[in-house]
């Protein structure tokens, strides 16, 4: 359930900055609703919030009986267990129907980084897989935009010359170049090449470790090197 109510939560931008009551109430949706469990505990709340890496608010059981009040978001039931009010339950809905729109629209909207306009690839292949990786990441796939900027940065190495071709494994080719420059780029390229690790760290996690899910920090922190290489790695 862990992985399955972060994927959650993250239809929900703004949950971090929201104040203990609204996300007492989001987890009890949550769990009530999304998990089909009609009612939610105070100790399955806690345990939710641990799950989300979140502190439990030290008066969740004050906050409980607050938001159980008559016209409140939670109902208390005889067991003491809680559910959602319906008023609560169709203004949750509401904003998860508001990141599906967003992405929707960011499908047909252009994503800077992987925008490289006049320039031709000594790869061929690689522009099909940039504009494959625009638009996953513009739809929010984050998990296929990650095994597919592993793949377009060994395909871009191995453009630069038959011995780093040669070479097995990318962590073998991402060493080699930071050593040896064979593609003759500004040292900014090359320091970004160390970063790169990391675009192949989240690649192999997508690939080998099926309960672990990329989100949008994981690819933005290795977007900066990889379109300094992608732009140095060009014929024109």
């Amino acid at each position: 359930m862990k992985s399955k109510i972060n994927q959650w939560i993250n239809q929900l931008p703004k949950f971090q900055e929201l104040p203990d009551t609204d996300k007492i109430v989001r987890l009890a949706f949550f769990h009530t609703v999304e998990e089909r469990r009609g009612t939610v505990s105070r100790l399955e709340i806690e345990i939710l919030f641990d799950f989300i890496d979140v502190r439990v608010p030290t008066n969740l059981r004050r906050l409980l009986a607050h938001l159980s009040r008559p016209d409140g978001p939670l109902i208390k039931k005889a067991d003491g267990e809680y559910s959602v009010a319906r008023s609560a339950q169709n203004e949750i809905r509401g904003e998860l129907a508001v990141p599906v729109r967003a992405v929707a629209a960011a499908a047909h909207a252009p994503v800077a980084a992987f925008e490289f306009p006049d320039k031709n690839f000594r790869d061929a292949k690689v522009r099909v897989l940039v504009a494959e990786c625009k638009q996953c990441y513009g739809q929010g796939c984050w998990n296929a935009c990650g095994i597919l900027m592993r793949i377009i940065l060994e395909r871009t190495l191995d453009s630069l010359n038959a011995q780093v071709k040669a070479l097995r494994g990318l962590h073998d080719k991402l060493n080699f170049c930071i050593a040896n420059n064979p593609g003759g780029f500004a040292k900014t390229a090359i320091e970004g090449l160390k970063e790169l690790k990391g675009a192949k760290l989240i690649g192999d996690i997508v690939a080998h470790h099926s309960n672990i899910t990329l989100d949008r920090h994981d690819i933005d922190v290795v977007v900066i090197p990889f379109r300094l290489l992608l732009k140095e790695a060009t014929t024109i």
